[in-house]
């Protein structure tokens, strides 16, 4: 092509304006890039490390531990619980037990008491029976009693 030929000047302006286009382009492009350089940066700056991950182990043990900690407690507390129960049945059956025996005791003892009176009622009736109703003269026929009459 012909350096003064009018087609030639216009071929000239677009291969420049392609140029400036292109390297506009890839500036933006650039620009684009290291944005994105950036927010991927920040991203895996939030990201936890290999150091979270060992720490994040060691507490899934630690409740694993735990747990297991907390089953055995728990079906100790059910154990002791239940224990607890039956203690208490013992003590109640223990305690109307005693109460009964209690009863007994004391009815065996009013029986006693009821036969000892009967005893003594008896034997009052017949000292009282084989008592004078006047009054009591012993040997010669002296009152026992000090209404005697001093002699002068």
């Amino acid at each position: 092509m012909i350096p003064n030929h009018p087609d030639y000047a216009v071929k000239v302006i677009v291969l420049v304006l392609m140029g400036l286009f292109i390297s506009t382009c890839g500036y933006a492009l650039h620009q684009e890039k290291e944005k994105l350089y950036v927010e991927l940066k920040h991203i895996l700056a939030r990201q936890p490390g290999p150091e979270a991950a060992e720490q994040l182990q060691i507490y899934r043990h630690t409740l694993r531990e735990k747990t297991k900690q907390l089953k055995v407690l728990s079906s100790e507390l059910n154990m002791y619980e239940s224990q607890s129960q039956e203690y208490k049945y013992e003590i109640e059956k223990l305690t109307n037990e005693l109460l009964n025996l209690k009863k007994k005791y004391l009815a065996q003892k009013r029986k006693e008491y009821i036969q000892k009176n009967k005893d003594r009622i008896s034997m009052e009736d017949t000292f009282s029976m084989a008592k004078p109703s006047g009054p009591r003269f012993t040997g010669g026929g002296f009152p026992l009693s000090k209404s005697s009459k001093a002699k002068s």
